[in-house]
This record gives C-alpha cells, sequence and structure tokens, in this order.
C-alpha cells in the first residue's frame, strides 16, 4: 500500500537544493577522471588500456549495483528500493559512498618502492609511449615509437646537470640531451641494447627506485565510490519528483541535470588545479597524494548531504507492489553479467584486449538475440519482449561508451607529439580542453532543457541561440578564474553554431534529432580522423555536443509504450551504463597496437556514432508499426 508523507513545496525547496548536490558529485568525480587518467597513467607507468581500467571500474560499479538491485528484487518479488524509499536509498548510497573515498586516502597516500635495477624486465615490454618514473619524479624512461628507441627524461631543475653531465650515460645515448623548456626537462635517446646499462647506471650511482604504486587499490575505491553513486542515481531522480509540485517535476530534473552538467565541466579544472596547481608544462614533480584534498573534501560533503536527508523532514513514497516476473529476460541479463566476468577474466590472466572486444560482441549478440527470440515468443521476456527496448538497451551502451571514451583518451591523444602542438601537451596543460569537451554536454543540456519551458516558440528559438553560448560563456570563465588561457579555446564557437543547427533542424522530436546529432557525431571524428592539430582537436572534443541531448532521447524512445513493464525496462536501460566501462579500454588497446596509435582510434566512437543514428532510425519504424507517437517532444539530459 503506497504512502506519501504531504508537505507543502515550500517546505520541500531545501531539500531539493541538497538533493541537486548529489547529482554535482556525480559529474563533478565522473569527469575528473578525465585528467586523473593520463596523471596515474604516468605515476603507475601503465599502458593506455590499463589507464582506462580507471572507467572500468568507475562505470561497473553503475552495472553491478543496479544488477544487485534487480537480483534481490526478483528473488524477494517486491521493488527492494520502493521497499525501503527514496531518502533511505540515498542516504544508503552516500554511506557507501564516504566509505570509498575514505579507503582512496590510504591507497594514493601509500606507495610501492621497488629498486630500479629489478624492472629492466618491465620496461623492455614497454608498450608505445609506456614510461617509468624514479621515485622522486626525477628521471622517466619512456618507450617511443620505434620498438628499439626509449628515451631518458631528466627533469630540469638542480638535480639535471649530474644526470646531463655523467659520462656512463653520455656515452650510450650519442646524441646527448636536449633541453625541452614547454616540458621543463632534458631529453636524450638511446636504443633497447643500452637500457640494462642506463639501468645500472642510474641504480648504481645515484640509488634511484621506481615507484609502481598501489594502482589496484585506488580502482577499489572508484569501485565503491561509484556502487553509491549508483544507488544515489536510483533513487533520487524519481525523488526529484517528489519534492515538490508534481506537475514541476521534469523542470526540477532539468534544473538537476544542469547542476550536474555543471560539476562535468568544473571537476577537471579543479582536479588539474589540486594535482599540479598552477604550473604550466612541467609536471614530473608532482604527487598523487595531493588528491587527498578532494577526498577529505568528498567524505565531508557526503557525510552532511546524509545527515540533511537523515534529520530533515521530507516528502517519502514507499510501497510493497509486487516485483514483475520475467524469467527470460533474467536469463538475458545473467548472460551479460558472464560477458562481464570474462572480461574480468582477460584482466587477471593480462589478455586484456581480445576478451573486452569478445566481451563487448557478446554483449551485442546476447541484445540481438533476445529481441529475436522475443519476437517469436514473448512469454517470460517482460520489458524486453518489446524491440525498442533491446536496441535501445545497446544504445545507452554505446552512447555511455562513446562519451567517456572521448574523453578519457582525449589526453593521450593532446599529450602525443605533433598532434596538437610539436611536442604534445604536458598533462598540467590538458585541463582546458578537458572542461570544454564536458562543457559541451553542459551546453547541449541547457540548450535541450529549453523546450520544458512554457515560451512561446519565438522565444524559445531566441533562446536556442542565446543559451549555448551563455554556458560557453560559464566554461571560458571557469578556465580564466584557474588561469587558463582561452583564446585557444574561441574557434569552438563554430562547433556551437553548428550543434545549434542541429537542435533547430531536429524540431524537438527524439528520434530526428537522435539522427542528426548521430550524424553529426560521425562527421566530427571522421574529420579528427582525416587532420591534425587545433582543427581535429575541436572536431574530437564536439563530440560532447552531439553526446549532449542522447540520453533523453534514446530514454524516451526506448521505454515509449512499455506499459506496466516501464519500471523494468528503466532499470535494464541504467544497467548499460556498463558501456562506459568496457568502450575506453578498447579504444586504449587499439591506441598501445603501434601501427595503429592513439589518432587512429578514435575511429571506436565513429563507430559508436554510426549506430546511434541507426537506432534513431530504426526505432521510428518499430514505434510507428505498434502505433506509438514517436515524435512527441522530449527534454533533459543524463
Amino acid at each position: 500500500m503506497a504512502q506519501q508523507t504531504k508537505q507543502s513545496a515550500q517546505s520541500t525547496h531545501p531539500s531539493f537544493f541538497v538533493l541537486i548536490l548529489v547529482f554535482f558529485f556525480w559529474g563533478f568525480l565522473a569527469a575528473s577522471n578525465s585528467i586523473f587518467i593520463p596523471f596515474c597513467k604516468s605515476h603507475f607507468n601503465l599502458t593506455q588500456l590499463e589507464s582506462q581500467l580507471i572507467d572500468f571500474a568507475f562505470y561497473s560499479a553503475y552495472f553491478i549495483g543496479s544488477l544487485i538491485l534487480y537480483l534481490a528484487s526478483a528473488a524477494r518479488k517486491v521493488d527492494i528500493l520502493n521497499k525501503i524509499g527514496y531518502k533511505k536509498g540515498i542516504i544508503y548510497g552516500l554511506l557507501i559512498s564516504v566509505v570509498g573515498s575514505a579507503i582512496m586516502i590510504p591507497c594514493v597516500n601509500k606507495e610501492k618502492i621497488v629498486p630500479i635495477k629489478e624492472t629492466i624486465t618491465d620496461i623492455s615490454g614497454f608498450q608505445v609511449e609506456q614510461q617509468l618514473q624514479t621515485s622522486d619524479r626525477q628521471v622517466k624512461i619512456r618507450r617511443e615509437k620505434d620498438k628499439d628507441t626509449y628515451s631518458l627524461l631528466i627533469s630540469n631543475n638542480d638535480a639535471a646537470e649530474k644526470y646531463t653531465t655523467n659520462p656512463q650515460l653520455l656515452s650510450e645515448i650519442p646524441l646527448g640531451f636536449t633541453k625541452d623548456d614547454e616540458h621543463k626537462q632534458y631529453a636524450g635517446t638511446f636504443t633497447k641494447a643500452s637500457l640494462e646499462k642506463i639501468i645500472t647506471v642510474l641504480d648504481t650511482d645515484y640509488k634511484q627506485t621506481v615507484t609502481f604504486g598501489y594502482f589496484a587499490l585506488i580502482l577499489m575505491a572508484l569501485f565503491i565510490v561509484a556502487l553509491g553513486f549508483s544507488l544515489q542515481q536510483t533513487a533520487a531522480n524519481p525523488f526529484a519528483i517528489l519534492l515538490g509540485d508534481p506537475a514541476k517535476g521534469s523542470h526540477r530534473l532539468n534544473l538537476a541535470g544542469g547542476v550536474n552538467s555543471f560539476g562535468t565541466t568544473i571537476g577537471p579544472i579543479i582536479v588539474s588545479m589540486l594535482l599540479f596547481g598552477n604550473i604550466k608544462g612541467g609536471d614530473v614533480s608532482t604527487d598523487i597524494s595531493k588528491i587527498n584534498t578532494l577526498y577529505f573534501l568528498l567524505i565531508g560533503l557526503f557525510l552532511v548531504a546524509a545527515a540533511i536527508f537523515a534529520f530533515v523532514k521530507m516528502p517519502e513514497s514507499q510501497d510493497d507492489e509486487k516485483f514483475e516476473s520475467s524469467p527470460k529476460a533474467t536469463k538475458s541479463i545473467l548472460a551479460i553479467t558472464l560477458m562481464f566476468i570474462l572480461i574480468l577474466m582477460g584482466l587477471i590472466l593480462k589478455f586484456e584486449l581480445p576478451l573486452f572486444i569478445a566481451g563487448i560482441v557478446g554483449i551485442i549478440g546476447i541484445l540481438f538475440f533476445t529481441k529475436t527470440a522475443s519476437a517469436s515468443n514473448s512469454e517470460g521476456w517482460g520489458a524486453m519482449r518489446y524491440p525498442q527496448l533491446t536496441l535501445g538497451m545497446l544504445a545507452i551502451f554505446i552512447y555511455v561508451g562513446v562519451e567517456v571514451t572521448i574523453a578519457s583518451n582525449l589526453g593521450a591523444l593532446l599529450k602525443h607529439p605533433g598532434f596538437l602542438t610539436p611536442k604534445g601537451l604536458a598533462e598540467s596543460e590538458l585541463d582546458p580542453y578537458v572542461s570544454l569537451f564536458w562543457g559541451s554536454m553542459m551546453i547541449g543540456r541547457w540548450t535541450g532543457a529549453i523546450s520544458v519551458f512554457n515560451v512561446s516558440k519565438l522565444t524559445r528559438q531566441i533562446l536556442c541561440v542565446i543559451v549555448p553560448f551563455v554556458a560557453y560563456g560559464v566554461i571560458l570563465g571557469a578556465n580564466v578564474v584557474k588561469g587558463n588561457d582561452v583564446a585557444p579555446l574561441y574557434p569552438y564557437a563554430i562547433c556551437i553554431a553548428i550543434q545549434i543547427f542541429g537542435f533547430f533542424a531536429g524540431q524537438d522530436k527524439p528520434a530526428k534529432t537522435l539522427m542528426i546529432f548521430g550524424l553529426l557525431g560521425v562527421g566530427s571524428i571522421l574529420i579528427g580522423l582525416f587532420t591534425s592539430g587545433a582543427l581535429a582537436t575541436f572536431a574530437f572534443i564536439s563530440g560532447g555536443l552531439f553526446c549532449s541531448v542522447m540520453w533523453p532521447n534514446i530514454f524516451s524512445l526506448a521505454i515509449a509504450g512499455l506499459g506496466k513493464y516501464t519500471g523494468q525496462g528503466s532499470a535494464f536501460l541504467v544497467m548499460m551504463i556498463l558501456g562506459g566501462s568496457l568502450i575506453p579500454p578498447v579504444q586504449g588497446g587499439l591506441a598501445d597496437i603501434p601501427s595503429i596509435g592513439i589518432h587512429a582510434s578514435y575511429i571506436i566512437p565513429a563507430l559508436c556514432f554510426a549506430y546511434l543514428a541507426f537506432f534513431a532510425f530504426r526505432v521510428k519504424n518499430i514505434l510507428k508499426s505498434q502505433g506509438i507517437d514517436y515524435e512527441s517532444a522530449t527534454s533533459g539530459g543524463h
């Protein structure tokens, strides 16, 4: 029996603004990974695929959390979250995130020190651009594109001279050291044949040791933080409807989505400031323990938010309604889980890329098998009897994957010599571009939210032109406050104008808008693949503009016509956030292959956008055959 506490809209407003803070957390940390990934790649001597395990840990938690809720509800035949209530669900989620944040602090403070002479085998097996650094961050050894060539990088400080003038080192580096003012270091190249001698000199003369760190524990901490986010996100969206006039629920959700997007915009800037301060170009001396400040702050904010939710009286909704049993759908979800376990085995067995690819192919195969099998006999399939849902599950999987993979591999791309600058950007110089990508999501979501307000057609058209550039101004302003030079970002206004054209062409129709933005996404990635410099950089970053409105359009099209299975279908769609954990490592693995590299690996986002355009075309015909108005307007953002 449903029970709901009645409160006035005025009394619930403070509660809603606390809830908005939770939306901010999700965006802030998710986008911050785009800065944390290239930093961890250098700090822990990782391949590009291994660096993407940050996304794997973070986004797989959403799948595991949703899976646990679904299976528990199926076993007890009652929706667990509805039974305990949205308020308690958010509190429990916040406390889980507190545990993850608390675990992160000792993980980043404790480093595993290994004598450098014991690392020769590891270094000789490095992938292209993989590197090792000494524990004092004074020296790095990096594998170059030529399989037999390495670089010895010396930080340009008072200690540099004892390395750059050492006769034993110079005898193995025929061309000597060249000064790299942009990255504040000296660089010298040597062949694989000299590797053992170089290592011996470093070990015997300077007693340097190398830091390998506790990367696996950091991944575990991130997983636990995101596991809490999974529970929070499942509860927060319907809870926002309760906190005020139900007729204005969509307005509150769009406001919350806008705050989420603001978090994604400033997250990379703040994390970059914590790690690097205002240093530009030289990031050799950065220390991962600087991230402590962020996680101490998050622990405090999570606890304060949980306390407010616990002690402030809020509207609540609880019910014991029967959970719809769908045994065949459950088997499909368990089959997808087996694919996930297969990928985990690949990580353990160091056979990552083939099993990541096999796992994704397996998930695609399961969803298409489900679509075919349910069409011939719909009994027991629940929400999965509807083809718009199974295709939509794959669309959400791919949408989250493409959004995350563009951003997470962007740091490696911009650091690559010859792409944007001759020597590549330093880690401390990445945040303007990363924040521009995530800010592009904010631009699109703010613009997409205009249609929910009751304004005239002319006013809406004017706002569709003004709002994107206001959001663009917020992005530039955040970078100015941090001290970044924003002049290189000005040409991006052209990309925003193209997105505005897409909004007008889409006419607030979800299928049409999704197809247009999918095709624009394909076009932008192809431009980036066949060019370089600022043009290619902005082409790739504009993928954020075209991703920005996809979540609500895919979601509304996928659950259209599901009737009593709408809640179940929504849960299945949320599980498919799993794509954010699997697609980025595949692109990272391709980037590690010398014949492909980081630039060409962006073919993955192009393929993703192509499927999203296909889904828009196909689902329109599916819904039309069911007599459903597929062109009803929608708005909002993920």
